[in-house]
């Protein structure tokens, strides 16, 4: 029901020995996020500094802590934010590496201590709290799968820093930032902690997931996900995304090339589903779970995270001197290519001077053209 992840931070420097990420709010369920933020973090934040170790939220800074605090999104790939797709409370205590280890420690110790307290009084309204997240996020029709700073929506916060200041580099010569402990100070700071949804979709009844992608539905397994398996061959009418654009990073983060502002488009298409690929119902406990692995413009898809990046590559063409005779009888025979055909070529002056490019402009029209290239694998049924 509660999840503590324990950190050591490093970053500015400030008299707190404990900082806290809490998952972000504005994605957390409405419900959970109410009880979160008017009666466990208050209750939380007074236990600790009553035990002598005063909290603040994580000091995620823009420049230094007096130009202002940025709550942190804990995307599905922080222990925290995968805890939120279990409608699960959770915590990211993080003490401070420039503090003596023994704080470290007891303020960690600390910490979970009052959560327990905390706990063993309010276990029935967390509970309560979790089933009514879960059965309401089930029966939505709309979700959303992604999140985006509000700049707008300022809010203040009461922090305990120390003034940063600038002074040469022994190494560079250049100006250096540096705290100075023998200046201390208590202010208000700017705090952003409004999150806005910047991605929202349609839950469709069910995804079918062909059984060919076994790292994906054990992966679902092994979250409680209800799974159904198709006993017997059949014709399925279904959606499919279609991956238009997306970015990649140039090199690897976290031994992935984890793919970002993907776009999609979506088309109704006749597929065979064979025995033993899985068909994964929508209106179950694990939906959110579902929703922020399946769509694939999440953040954290499976798709994002190169489970699928078979479907990037190309793998048909065809050998010009071959396709000539054919594309002249697609052409002849297809007026709305013809037309289209002859456009760009009038539009385009590259394009009418290169064969290569003309020639594959009438494949990628014809039903010769690789079906599933760049097609999402994972259906909707809707």
């Amino acid at each position: 029901d509660v999840m503590i992840d324990n950190h050591t931070s490093n970053g500015a420097d400030y008299q707190y020995v404990m900082t806290l990420i809490a998952t972000q709010k504005d994605k957390l369920h409405p419900t959970l996020s109410a009880h979160m933020t008017s009666t466990m973090l208050p209750a939380l934040y007074e236990k600790m500094e009553n035990k002598g170790y005063e909290m603040t939220p994580y000091v995620y800074v823009r420049n230094t802590p007096d130009a202002g605090i940025s709550g942190f999104l804990d995307l599905p790939r922080y222990s925290s934010g995968y805890a939120a797709l279990h409608h699960c409370y959770s915590f990211m205590p993080e003490t401070h590496m420039l503090k003596p280890f023994k704080d470290r420690v007891k303020s960690t110790y600390l910490f979970s201590l009052s959560m327990l307290e905390y706990m063993s009084i309010h276990g029935d309204d967390i509970m309560h709290s979790r089933a009514a997240a879960k059965k309401d996020y089930a029966e939505k029709k709309q979700v959303d799968i992604n999140w985006s700073m509000d700049n707008t929506a300022v809010d203040s916060l009461n922090f305990k820093g120390y003034e940063a200041k600038y002074k040469k580099s022994l190494v560079t010569g250049q100006d250096r930032l540096y705290y100075d402990r023998s200046s201390p100070y208590e202010k208000w700071v700017p705090f952003y902690n409004t999150y806005k949804s910047s991605a929202t979709v349609e839950k469709p009844r069910a995804y079918i997931i062909p059984q060919a992608y076994y790292k994906i539905i054990d992966r679902l397994k092994w979250n409680g996900v209800e799974l159904s398996i198709v006993d017997t061959e059949k014709t399925m009418q279904v959606q499919a995304y279609y991956i238009e654009d997306y970015k990649s990073p140039g090199s690897p983060y976290e031994g992935h090339y984890l793919h970002r502002q993907v776009e999609v488009s979506v088309r109704n298409i006749e597929v065979e589903t064979r025995p033993g690929d899985v068909i994964v119902y929508t209106g179950q406990e694990k939906d959110r779970y579902i929703m922020e692995v399946l769509e694939p413009q999440a953040p954290d898809s499976y798709f994002a995270w190169n489970f699928m990046d078979g479907i990037l590559m190309q793998k048909e063409h065809f050998s010009s001197y071959v396709f000539e005779d054919r594309a002249a009888e697609l052409l002849k025979n297809n007026a709305e290519l013809r037309t289209a055909f002859n456009k760009k070529k009038e539009e385009d002056a590259a394009f009418s001077e290169n064969a290569r490019a003309q020639l594959n402009f009438i494949y990628e029209q014809s039903p010769h053209y690789e079906q599933t290239y760049r097609r999402y694998p994972v259906f909707l049924l809707k």
